[in-house]
């Protein structure tokens, strides 16, 4: 099975770029998606601030599964202006263009990195 590279955004401790499985079409499959924020997904898309492509998932229901407050992944979702906290796990991943969530490229990756750093998380 092939690999794709996601950005991990616990809710507790450090955030880590980690290889999932994909599908035969290079896609993350939904049920991968789920298990890394623990429910049913939120897509966010993080267009903008050179972060164009990719997207943040976090739980649809974590609120009223009273998740834990995940500051890094709200921290840089506040780049989105959504004026939200996010609970829960979250992660990072590329889209194709056509809505199918893929691994990120290495371009991506090291924007993530820049960003990521530049909010100090």
């Amino acid at each position: 099975m092939a690999k794709a590279k996601v950005l991990k955004i616990p809710a507790r401790g450090d955030w880590e770029f980690a290889e999932v499985e994909t599908d035969a079409e290079g896609g993350i499959p939904l049920k991968v998606m789920q298990s890394l924020v623990g429910g049913y997904i939120e897509r966010w898309s993080l267009e903008g601030n050179g972060l164009d492509g990719l997207d943040l998932f976090l739980d649809e229901e974590g609120k009223l599964k009273d998740r834990s407050y995940n500051p890094k992944a709200t921290i840089l979702s506040m780049i989105l202006f959504r004026g939200d906290c996010i609970v829960g796990d979250a992660f990072v991943c590329g889209s194709d263009g056509d809505g199918k969530s893929v691994g990120l490229t290495e371009a991506q990756e090291l924007a993530l990195r820049r960003r990521l750093n530049e909010l100090g998380i």
